[in-house]
C-alpha cells in the first residue's frame, strides 16, 4: 500500500540544495549554541547533578570493578541481602564516572554528565537540522533540553543520551526511506547494553519502524525489506547479548518490571506529577497545541508509537528522557512536509562558519567552563555526614537507613539495610520496608527491628518511625540535625527479665 500523502521522503536529505537567495549564517551554529549553552547551564549547576545519591554506590561498583578486573554476580553492600545473585548492567558507566572521580574529584562526574547531555543535544539539533528548518528545529531541541533537565543527574542513564539520539535518527531515517538501517549502527546496541539497562528500548524501537517501512512500501518490495529488517533485529539483539553477563543482561529489566506496585515506591517509576508546574509541562501542551491547530497528521504507524512513548512518559516519569530525545524524529519529516521545507530551502544560502572561528568558539566555551567549575567546585548536598560520623562513634553495624541515605553509607563502608537496586530486594521486601518506616505496621516495625537484629538507625527526620523510636525504652536518639536522626539500641540489662 503505497501512497504519495503518506510518504515521508524530505528533500534536504536527497543532495544539495541549490541556493539562490538570502544567506543563512545561523544554521551551521544552531547545534553548537545549543549545546554550549545547555553545556554552561548544566556546569553551573553542578551540584544538582550530584543530588541522586546513587552515584556514590556507583562510584564504589566502578572501582571494585578495576580493582577485581571483573564484574560483581553478588550482593558486596548490604546485611540484608550479602552475597545474593546480583549483577550491574551498567558496569561500563560505573567505570567510566569512578576514573572521572579519581581524576578530578566530584567535578570529574559532572563534567562527564554535562558533555553526554550536551553532546545528544548537539547531535539532536544537528540531525533535526537535515529535516527542519531552523526555528522548528531549534525549538524542537530546546524543549528537549528543558524537558530533560530535571533528569540530568551523574548517573549511567544520562550517559547513553547521545546513543539514544542516533538510534532513533537511524531507525526513523530507514524507515522513511524504505529499507532496514546500516549495520554500522549495531555496535551502538552493544556499548548501550554495557552502559545502561534501558538498551532494551533500543530493540523495542525496531519493531515498529521496521512495520512502517513495510507498510509504506510496495507489494513487491516489502518481502526484500522485511528480510532485511528481520537480519537487522536478529543481530541487533545478538550485539545487545555482548556483554560480560551475556543474555542475563536483559533479564535485569524482567525483575524490575516483576517489583509490581512496589515500583511506586521509587520515585523515577512514579507518574508524571501534573499536580505542580514541571518543565514537561508547558512544553508538552505548547505541542498538543500546534498539532491541534496546525492540522499536523502523521502516519498511522507513527501516531502509534508517539502515544506508546508519551504513554510511558506518564505513567512513568523516567521516560521523560526518551520522550525528549526520541520524539522528534517521529514527527520531524511530516512536520517538514507540512511547512513545504523541501522547496523553502531552495530560497537560502547556508554560510558555513570558518574554522578559526569554530576553534575560537569552543576554546572560549573550555575557558568559560574551567572558570565556572574553579569559582564553583560542585559537592554532593544532602549528605548525613555528621550523623554518620555519630553511628561509626557508636560501632553501629546494622543500621535501619531511610532509602535516600543508601550510598552514602556504602561509600563510608557502612553496611545498608536497603538500597535503590530494587531489583535485588524484590517487590516484598520493598513493600514491608516502606510500610514500616512509615508506620503503617507499628508492630511489623517493631518486629523488622529484632528480625534483622538492628542496632541503629539512620532516618530523615520527616519519617514516622522516628517520633515511635524516641517513645520505645530499647531505643535512645544519639544525634540529630535537620538531615538525618540517629537512634541506636540501648545496651539490655543484665537481667533480661526486667525488660519485660
Amino acid at each position: 500500500m503505497q501512497s504519495s500523502s503518506n510518504s515521508l521522503q524530505v528533500g534536504s536529505e536527497t543532495g544539495p540544495a541549490v541556493n539562490s537567495g538570502r544567506s543563512d549564517y545561523l544554521r551551521p551554529w544552531l547545534p553548537l549554541l545549543l549545546a554550549a549553552t545547555a553545556y554552561l547551564t548544566i556546569i553551573g549547576r553542578g551540584t544538582f547533578l550530584l543530588k541522586d545519591a546513587d552515584i556514590y554506590w556507583h562510584i564504589l561498583v566502578g572501582q571494585w570493578i578495576v580493582d577485581h578486573r571483573a564484574v560483581p554476580h553478588a550482593d558486596m553492600f548490604s546485611f540484608t541481602m550479602h552475597g545474593a545473585p546480583w549483577i550491574t548492567s551498567e558496569w561500563l558507566s560505573e567505570v567510566l564516572y569512578f576514573a572521572a572521580y579519581k581524576l578530578a574529584g566530584w567535578t570529574g562526574p559532572v563534567m562527564l554528565a554535562a558533555l553526554s547531555a550536551s553532546a545528544a543535544y548537539y547531535l539532536l539539533a544537528l540531525l533535526l537540522l537535515k529535516r527542519l528548518p531552523n526555528i522548528p528545529a531549534a525549538i524542537l531541541a530546546s524543549a528537549a533540553i528543558v524537558m530533560t533537565s530535571f533528569h540530568v543527574f551523574t548517573r549511567p542513564h544520562v550517559l547513553i543520551f547521545p546513543l539514544m539520539v542516533v538510534w532513533a535518527d537511524a531507525l526513523v531515517r530507514a524507515s522513511e526511506e524504505r529499507r532496514a538501517p546500516s549495520l554500522v549502527y549495531l555496535p551502538l546496541v552493544t556499548l548501550w547494553a554495557n552502559l545502561h539497562g534501558s538498551f532494551v528500548l533500543a530493540l523495542a524501537l525496531i519493531g515498529p519502524f521496521a512495520v512502517e517501512a513495510l507498510w509504506m512500501s510496495g507489494q513487491s518490495d516489502r518481502i526484500r525489506i522485511a528480510v532485511q529488517w528481520i537480519r537487522f533485529g536478529v543481530l541487533a539483539l545478538a550485539a545487545a547479548c555482548i556483554t560480560p553477563y551475556g543474555p542475563e543482561s536483559m533479564l535485569v529489566i524482567g525483575r524490575i518490571m516483576r517489583l509490581g506496585g512496589a515500583l511506586a515506591h521509587i520515585g523515577e517509576w512514579q507518574p508524571l506529577d501534573f499536580s505542580t508546574l514541571s518543565t514537561v509541562t508547558p512544553c508538552l501542551l505548547a505541542g498538543l497545541a500546534y498539532l491541534l491547530y496546525s492540522g499536523l497528521k502523521l502516519p498511522p504507524i507513527r501516531i502509534a508509537t508517539l502515544l506508546a512513548v508519551v504513554y510511558q512518559m506518564l505513567v512513568h516519569v523516567r521516560y521523560v528522557d526518551v520522550f525528549a530525545l526520541v520524539a522528534p524524529f517521529f514527527v520531524a519529516s511530516p512536520l517538514a512536509q507540512h511547512l513545504s521545507w523541501a522547496k523553502l530551502q531552495h530560497d537560502r544560502k547556508v554560510v558555513a562558519p570558518k574554522r578559526s572561528t569554530v576553534i575560537a568558539t569552543i576554546a572560549a566555551l573550555v575557558i568559560a567552563s574551567g572558570a565556572m567549575i574553579a569559582v564553583k567546585d560542585p559537592t554532593p548536598p544532602l549528605v548525613p555526614r555528621a550523623a554518620v560520623e555519630k553511628l561509626k562513634e557508636q560501632g553501629a553495624e546494622r543500621v535501619l537507613n531511610a532509602y535516600f541515605f543508601c550510598g552514602y553509607l556504602m561509600f563510608q563502608n557502612i553496611p545498608v539495610f536497603i538500597d535503590s537496586r530494587a531489583e535485588l530486594y524484590g517487590g516484598a521486601f520493598l513493600d514491608r520496608y516502606v510500610n514500616a518506616i512509615s508506620l503503617f505496621d507499628v508492630a511489623d516495625f517493631v518486629k523488622l527491628l529484632d528480625e534483622y537484629k538492628i542496632d541503629a538507625t539512620l532516618l530523615s527526620p520527616s519519617a514516622p518511625a522516628v517520633g515511635l523510636l524516641d517513645r520505645l525504652p530499647e531505643w535512645q536518639r544519639a544525634y540529630a540535625d535537620d538531615l538525618a536522626v540517629v537512634h541506636v539500641r540501648r545496651q539490655p540489662p543484665d537481667n533480661p527479665d526486667s525488660r519485660k
